[in-house]
């Protein structure tokens, strides 16, 4: 949500530095700026260097370093969505996508996905996050390991499954 405030001006250091953006869409992280898989933190002292400084402690008011990193890696992670979208299409010609993960709950390269990329329709799984993991290895048991029939409605069937319980006015009230 921060991205809209920035301006990408760090895009192309991202891409020169931090990650190596192959034409599909896949792509190679130089992991030597980033401390979170033997650290406590998600970035090293090296990413600190490369951004002018260190990570905002927690609740400090947000500059427009923030605003700026936030727009320039929401630019590069619509790339990376574009070629892996425009990659899948031409190996597939399928009219139809579906996406999960985390990635997949970014709206707005979702919506370039639909207005630029090659597919018709798009769809994203309602717990396309991590928790989602639990409901694809649920269905993996179930039609692959199991062998049960699948038919795909042409319909979602799954009625607003991120709307909630429902309440009545005098619960709403209260």
């Amino acid at each position: 949500g921060l991205a809209p405030y920035g301006e990408p001006k760090y895009a192309d250091l991202i891409r020169e530095k931090l990650l190596d953006i192959k034409p599909d869409g896949s792509f190679r992280m130089d992991m030597s700026y980033f401390n979170y898989c033997q650290g406590l933190c998600m970035t090293s002292r090296k990413f600190d260097r490369l951004f002018g400084g260190p990570p905002r402690k927690a609740e400090s008011p947000l500059t427009q370093r923030e605003m700026d990193m936030a727009a320039s890696i929401q630019k590069v992670t619509e790339e990376i969505m574009l070629r892996a979208a425009r990659h899948v299409h031409n190996q597939t010609a399928m009219k139809n996508l579906c996406l999960a993960g985390g990635v997949a709950l970014n709206c707005v390269g979702n919506g370039r996905i639909l207005r630029e990329g090659p597919f018709e329709n798009i769809w994203i799984q309602p717990a396309a996050g991590d928790a989602g993991g639990a409901l694809g290895v649920a269905l993996l048991i179930w039609y692959q390991l199991l062998g049960n029939h699948r038919s795909a409605p042409k319909e979602d069937s799954q009625h607003g499954s991120q709307l909630g319980p429902k309440f009545s006015d005098e619960q709403v009230r209260e």
